[in-house]
Parts: C-alpha cells; sequence; structure tokens
C-alpha cells in the first residue's frame, strides 16, 4: 500500500517512494484546490508510476482523483531527481503544464547538457536520472513573484529562491502557510524530532550570498509548516530550521574562507566541516562523511568543493584547497 498522508488541509505527501536511482525514498506532494490540483516537487521518473497510482486509485488505498484536475506541476528547480519524471506526467495529465523557474525552462527544452551535467557529478556509474526534451508549449516559465490559483482561496506563490543554482525556487501555499522550500533550506533532517538541514552545498555554481538572502527571504514568509522534498520530512517550527540553515551557511563559509586562507589542505577542511556538523548535530550519510558520494558536496574526504569554488569566484587570489 502507498503510503499517503495529508499533512495539512487539500496538502498530502506521496510515500516515501523508491525511486530505484541515486536519491531514493523520496515523497512529491500533491496540493488540492477546488477547482485545479497540482503536484509539488514531482521526483524522479522511477516513483512516477506510484505516484499516479496513489492519485487515481479510490477508497483508502488512493486519493480517487480525476488526472485532468491537474492542471500545475511544479519543481523547485531543474537537477533530475526533481524533475525527471516530468514528461510522464504531462503525459498522463493532459490538461497539466511545468511549471519552472525560467533559467531552467532551455535546460528542459534541450537537455544534453544538463544530462551531461548530472551524470558528471553524480557519476557515470551512478544510475541517475537522464530525461528526453520536454515540449515547449507544456512549460510555463516562472521568474518569481506568480501567484497561482488553485481555487477555494488556495494560493500558491512563487518566490525566486536562488544560491543553491541559479534556476531555484520555492513554493508557498498562503492558506496554510506552508513553504516548500525546494533546496533553498538545505537537505535532510538530522533525525526524528530533529529540524536542522544540512546545508545542501553541491552545485558547481553554488552561492553563498545569495543562499542566505533566500533563507532570509523564505523566513520573512513567516511559515508554519515546512516540507523538504525528497527526505521524507517535515518541521512543524519552520522559523527555527531556517534560521540554522542560515547559520550553518555563514559557519560552513567561513570554515572554507578561513582554511583556503591559511593554504589548509581539502583534508583538513573537509574535517573541520565535519567537526562543525557533529557539534551543531546535523547527521552526514556515511558515503557523504568518507567523501564518496558527491551529492554532499563533500569531495574524497574533503571539503564542501562547491563552497571552494564560490570563495574563489568571489576572491580570484584565494586557491583551491589540494
Amino acid at each position: 500500500m502507498i503510503p499517503i498522508t495529508e499533512v495539512v488541509t487539500g496538502i498530502f505527501k506521496i510515500g516515501p517512494l523508491e525511486t530505484g536511482r541515486v536519491t531514493p525514498n523520496v515523497a512529491p506532494y500533491v496540493v488540492v484546490g477546488e477547482e485545479k490540483a497540482a503536484i509539488v516537487e514531482m521526483g524522479e521518473d522511477g516513483q512516477t508510476a506510484e505516484l499516479l497510482k496513489a492519485i487515481t486509485l479510490t477508497g483508502e488505498e488512493g486519493l480517487s482523483m480525476d488526472l485532468n484536475k491537474f492542471a500545475y506541476i511544479m519543481a523547485s528547480h531543474v537537477h533530475l531527481h526533481h524533475v525527471s519524471g516530468i514528461n510522464l506526467l504531462l503525459k498522463a495529465m493532459p490538461n497539466a503544464k511545468a511549471v519552472i523557474h525560467h533559467f531552467g525552462v532551455p535546460h528542459l527544452v534541450e537537455p544534453t547538457r544538463l544530462n551531461a551535467g548530472t551524470l558528471q557529478v553524480w557519476g557515470q556509474d551512478s544510475g541517475c536520472p537522464q530525461i528526453s526534451p520536454v515540449p515547449e508549449d507544456r512549460i510555463i516559465s516562472a521568474r518569481g513573484g506568480e501567484v497561482i490559483d488553485l481555487g477555494g482561496g488556495r494560493e500558491l506563490e512563487l518566490i525566486e529562491t536562488l544560491g543553491h543554482c541559479p534556476h531555484h525556487m520555492s513554493i508557498f501555499d498562503r492558506l496554510t502557510k506552508t513553504l516548500f522550500p525546494g533546496d533553498a533550506a538545505g537537505a535532510f533532517f538530522a533525525g526524528p524530532g530533529h529540524y536542522r538541514t544540512r546545508p545542501d552545498i553541491l552545485p558547481p555554481l553554488y552561492d553563498a550570498k545569495l543562499s542566505v538572502e533566500s533563507v532570509r527571504r523564505l523566513r520573512a514568509l513567516k511559515p508554519e509548516l515546512l516540507l523538504v522534498f525528497g527526505h521524507n520530512a517535515m518541521s512543524r517550527t519552520p522559523d527555527d530550521t531556517l534560521r540554522w540553515a542560515e547559520e550553518d551557511i555563514l559557519a560552513i563559509e567561513s570554515i572554507c574562507r578561513e582554511g583556503m586562507e591559511q593554504k589548509k589542505s581539502n583534508l583538513q577542511i573537509g574535517t573541520e566541516v565535519r567537526e562543525y556538523y557533529d557539534s551543531v548535530g546535523i547527521a552526514l550519510q556515511e558515503d557523504e562523511r568518507n567523501g564518496t558520494m558527491a551529492g554532499g558536496g563533500m569531495g574524497g574526504g574533503g571539503g564542501p568543493i562547491a563552497m571552494y569554488t564560490y570563495l574563489k569566484r568571489e576572491n580570484p587570489s584565494l586557491e583551491i584547497p589540494q
């Protein structure tokens, strides 16, 4: 039986669903208004069949919904573990359009670079998803500030939240003050009852300054519920979670900057970063801790490579640690 949880009135978490890929056990959300419905954070292609089954099955096993009611399929950004199910969902939902940050739209229409970049980050043999071109007429290009009306007072506000990557936005349900921050507020919670996230410092174009600005923008919304995509977690103390997210970004930036200024090795800086995570109770996965997985942004047992490249862009005199 597919897990379905109504986390707040009209918002259903589907899963966690196994994807069979590098980001298993992810949970997309179904948001229901009186007139229309939306998928928020559609996730990977490997989970799409179960997602559709959960939506359409009747009785206690599903939501008993007509797929024609779905008008929007939304993703915070176009990293493929967030968006590779898009073509399967568009095919199943004839009235739906994908809502994507405008900088991400070209990468879906012509995904060659997106596919190649995904393999480069996760590894050629990682089993990470790939994607075929998305029809441009099935995409709504968003810039942030748009409000999508689903009916019955349910409005979804789009907020541009750059930093994690240059094509990122968050979604805010005004009716219930529920926030879908994507990766803007970090990824993974440290454990049950602990709502501090780990900064998601992975993409090559990561920007710490924009990340902090984005977190502050989200905090100003005063959300009452925060739903972190793909990691089967929610925070009912979102102000604390967002405040900690800002503190952690600034702390990791400081550790890396000081290490680069003092010409410390990658291994030394990485050790200091992990010691910081341990001190505040952020639990790294084993493959993140030992550097065998790029997903944590930690390379070869060392520090967060994307933070190094950000600091190098800000101060070209700094050298990337060896």
